[in-house]
C-alpha cells in the first residue's frame, strides 16, 4: 500500500488537539520487560523500521492559517527525529526519573514521529518504554507500534493492515448510524450527559499532592486464572471483567473520600472505547478512541454487587456504541466551526467547574490475542497506561496477556505522593479481588 502524501485529521484527533493545547498532555505508556539484555543497536534499526513501517509514525500536522477549520497530516518517507535512546537505570529511582522525562513532556507534532522510545537498562534485565502522542496513536496503535518493533526484532513476519491508512480512518465509512432510530438513540445518550453535568462529579481527596506537572505510577500483576478468582468465571450474566474493574474503581473512589473527609456523590469514569470495527480490532496505528463515561450515585454503591450491576447496564454493548458514536455525532457537528472557536471550549468547560470532566479513568485494551514479547514462553511483562487531566487526576490502565492481569495506576503529581497512590491501587485491587471471590 502506497503512503498517502497527506490526509484530513478526523474529529477524534482534532479533539484530542484543542484538549492537548488548552488542558494537558496526552502521551500513552506502554512497557515491555525483557528477562535477559537486548541488543541495542539492532533494537535500534528495528525501532526505525517500525517508523518506515507505519505511515503515523512519519506523520507530521501541517501549519493552519488563521481561519481553518481543521488540522490536516503530511507525511514524509522518514522522520525528523531519532525517537531511540538507552538510559542506564541501576536501581528504582533511575527509572522512575527516566518515567518522568519521558512521559510528562508534550510530544510535539510538527515534527515526527509523535512517539519517543527508551531502553532501560536494568540489573540483568532490560525495559523497553513507549511513550506516544494519543493524537498519533492511541493505546491499541501504541500496542501495534510495539508489536511491529518486536517481531522485527525477532525476525517474524509483521502482516500488513488490512485497509490503508486513509480508509482505515475514515470515520464515518463505519460510524455514521444505521437508521433515523440509532441517530435519535445517539441525540438522547448526548442529552443524558448534558443533564447528568449539573450534578458535577465528586473529584478525589488528595493526599500528599506536590506541585508539578509530572506523573508516578504504580505496578500490579494478576494471576486471573479459574484457581484463583473462580469469581471471574462465574461472575452475573450480562456483566464482564472491565464492568467488575470499573466497578471496583467507583466503590474505591467511594471508600478512599469517605475516609478522608471528601465527597462521594456522583463519580463518573471515563471510560475510553475502541472504535474499529470487530474484524480489524487491533490493527492501524491511528488514533481510533471514542470516550464514555459512565456514573454512579452513592445509591447504586450499596456494595460492589450493586456498583457492577448499575456499571453493567450503561456498558451493555447497544448502550456503550449510543454514547462512543454519540460523541463522534457531536463533534461532526462542529466540523466547519472555525479552530480558534474550537480551542475556546475546554476553557470554558473549566470555567463550568469542569463538570463534563470525570472523576478518574479507566482503560482496558482487554486480552491481547498476540502480545508482544522478548521471551521464549510465558506472558510478557507488559504494562500500559492511558493519559490523565488536571482534574480527571488518576487514570487506571489494564492489559491482558495469557493468565496475567497487568494494572497500572498513573496520578498526578498534585494528587498523591508515593505512599498514598500505593494505598489507592491496593484499596482497588482488594475491592476488584473481593468481588471476584464472591
Amino acid at each position: 500500500m502506497s503512503d498517502p502524501a497527506s490526509l484530513p485529521s478526523t474529529m477524534l484527533d482534532e479533539a484530542l488537539l484543542v484538549l492537548q493545547e488548552t488542558r494537558a498532555t496526552w502521551n500513552v505508556q506502554l512497557e515491555l520487560g525483557a528477562d535477559h539484555r537486548l541488543d541495542a543497536a539492532k533494537l535500534h534499526q528495528t525501532v526505525l523500521t517500525c517508523c518506515r513501517r507505519h505511515p503515523m509514525a512519519r506523520a507530521r500536522l501541517a501549519p493552519t492559517p488563521h481561519g481553518e477549520t481543521s488540522y490536516r497530516w503530511d507525511f514524509a518517507e522518514e522522520t525528523d527525529l531519532d525517537p531511540f535512546r538507552v538510559v542506564e537505570c541501576p536501581d528504582g529511582a533511575a527509572l522512575d526519573q527516566l518515567r518522568t522525562e519521558l512521559y510528562t513532556p508534550l510530544i510535539p507534532l510538527d515534527t515526527s514521529p509523535g512517539f519517543r522510545i527508551a531502553l532501560a537498562r536494568r540489573p540483568g534485565e532490560d525495559l523497553l518504554l513507549l511513550s506516544a502522542s494519543h493524537i498519533v496513536a492511541d493505546g491499541v496503535g501504541a500496542l501495534r507500534l510495539l508489536q511491529t518493533i518486536v517481531r522485527a526484532y525477532r525476525g517474524e513476519p509483521d502482516p500488513a493492515d488490512p485497509l490503508p491508512l486513509a480508509q482505515a480512518r475514515d470515520l464515518g465509512s463505519f460510524l455514521a448510524p444505521a437508521n433515523r432510530s440509532e441517530k435519535w438513540a445517539r441525540h438522547l445518550e448526548g442529552l443524558r450527559r448534558v443533564w447528568e453535568a449539573f450534578d458535577a462529579p465528586s473529584r478525589i481527596a488528595v493526599i500528599g499532592g506536590t506541585d508539578g506537572d509530572g506523573f508516578g505510577f504504580v505496578f500490579r500483576g494478576l494471576d486471573i486464572g479459574e484457581t484463583t478468582t473462580p469469581g471471574l468465571v462465574q461472575r452475573a450474566s450480562g456483566t464482564t471483567i472491565n464492568d467488575v474493574l470499573v466497578a471496583a474503581l467507583h466503590f474505591t473512589v467511594q471508600s478512599w473520600n469517605i475516609k478522608h473527609g471528601a465527597p462521594a456523590d456522583r463519580i463518573g469514569v471515563q471510560m475510553p472505547i475502541n472504535i474499529r470495527p470487530a474484524d480489524r480490532l487491533w490493527d492501524v496505528v491511528s488514533n481510533l478512541t471514542s470516550m464514555v463515561s459512565v456514573s454512579t450515585e452513592p445509591d447504586d454503591r450499596e456494595d460492589l454487587a450493586t456498583a457492577t450491576a448499575a456499571v453493567a447496564k450503561q456498558t451493555a454493548e447497544m448502550r456503550r456504541n449510543d454514547r462512543a458514536y454519540g460523541l463522534y455525532d457531536l463533534l461532526r457537528a462542529t466540523k466547519k466551526t472555525p479552530l480558534a472557536v474550537k480551542r475556546a471550549v475546554p476553557r470554558l468547560i473549566h470555567l463550568a467547574g469542569d463538570r463534563f470532566v470525570d472523576t478518574a479513568m479507566l482503560s482496558n485494551l482487554g486480552r491481547i490475542p498476540e502480545p508482544p514479547t522478548f521471551a521464549a514462553s510465558g506472558s510478557p511483562e507488559l504494562w500500559f497506561s492511558p493519559p490523565c487531566d488536571p482534574s480527571c487526576s488518576v487514570s487506571v490502565g489494564v492489559a491482558t496477556s495469557g493468565q496475567r492481569l497487568a494494572l497500572v495506576t498513573r496520578y498526578r503529581d498534585e494528587q498523591f505522593d508515593a505512599d498514598a497512590a500505593e494505598e489507592f491501587t491496593d484499596l482497588l485491587i482488594a475491592q476488584f479481588a473481593l468481588q471476584c471471590s464472591s
